[in-house]
């Protein structure tokens, strides 16, 4: 049986762990893909209105066995298999008293020796050497996987931020009650504020908004409005790889934002996260925020009592 094989040091551990927490956000599944030169972890929610996927290099990992599958000797290009995202979750609970760890893909020899460009794994083995010479192993059975991943153009998006990721957890942690956040762009200034699809919720809670100059960012294009529903999915993933820069690619409200960063240090991992947002009304000044989503949530209500009336009549 051929496998490939993953080896992570105590070094590698918080950012491979602080990467399946970030993917494990966007699905219930997680996808493994191993080439020659990159090991990929990915995920598309079951709407398909988000994706995550985080990439290393092999030389981040402290040993890396390549997919070599092909009878004749001849490379395979991919390797990969996909699980439960609550299984990666379980197997890196707790990784206090973990000094290493190997995670191999294991390849059925009827499906290595045909020397396919891909193949899918049938087990995956995380083999945790812990203090004390203990070793933990699990063995999971994997299922086949189908890559889907959103195509996203950054040469054609008209509107791209850059910033520290630290700045912009500063910027949102002052909006609470809500996981979803509206930006609205302009010339000279960005504003994050607490966005409620509901208005019974807009009047239970606070509504916050923060204000930031473009200047204090390390770069802002702006090109086009926009005024988008996202969320900081990235966020906690960068500050554990301290990460120094996040950028923004979006055009108009409505459109997808793509969310994206790299290690500027070794350029040995990298993530990217695509979101659907929703185009929001303008809030216009700040005491007009709230009534502002009120008036979205009737639109979107009366639009849809009218469907249904023209349907029943």
């Amino acid at each position: 049986m051929a496998s490939v094989t993953l080896r992570l040091g105590p070094e590698q551990l918080k950012p491979f762990v602080s990467a399946i927490t970030c993917v494990s956000k966007a699905g219930k599944e997680i996808s493994l893909e191993c080439d020659a030169e990159t090991i990929t972890l990915r995920a598309l929610n079951d709407a398909h209105s988000a994706s995550a996927e985080i990439t290393f290099d092999s030389g981040f990992l402290d040993g890396y066995a390549p997919p070599s599958l092909a009878g004749d000797g001849r490379p395979t290009a991919l390797v990969k298999c996909t699980t439960m995202a609550s299984t990666w979750q379980s197997v890196f609970r707790s990784l206090k008293n973990v000094l290493s760890m190997e995670i191999m893909l294991e390849v059925e020899d009827d499906d290595a020796g045909h020397g396919h460009d891909a193949v899918d794994a049938s087990v995956i083995v995380f083999r945790l050497c812990c203090d004390k010479r203990i070793t933990k192993t699990h063995r999971i059975k994997t299922t086949d996987t189908q890559t889907l991943r959103p195509i996203f153009d950054k040469a054609s998006s008209p509107n791209r931020i850059k910033m520290r990721p630290f700045h912009l957890t500063t910027l949102l942690q002052h909006i609470h009650g809500t996981d979803e956040v509206s930006m609205s762009c302009g010339k000279d200034q960005v504003r994050f504020e607490s966005y409620y699809t509901n208005p019974l919720d807009v009047k239970k809670h606070v509504h916050t908004e923060t204000t930031v100059d473009t200047s204090e960012f390390i770069a802002y294009v702006f090109e086009s409005g926009a005024d988008a529903l996202n969320e900081a999915a990235l966020l906690a993933y960068c500050d554990a790889c301290g990460l120094a820069e996040l950028v923004f690619y979006f055009s108009d409200g409505g459109s997808p934002i793509l969310l994206s960063t790299e290690s500027v240090a070794t350029a040995s991992y990298g993530a990217q996260i695509v979101l659907s947002t929703v185009a929001t009304l303008h809030a216009g000044p700040t005491q007009d925020a709230c009534p502002s989503q009120e008036a979205e949530y009737e639109h979107n209500a009366s639009s849809t009592a009218k469907k249904q009336k023209r349907s029943s009549s």
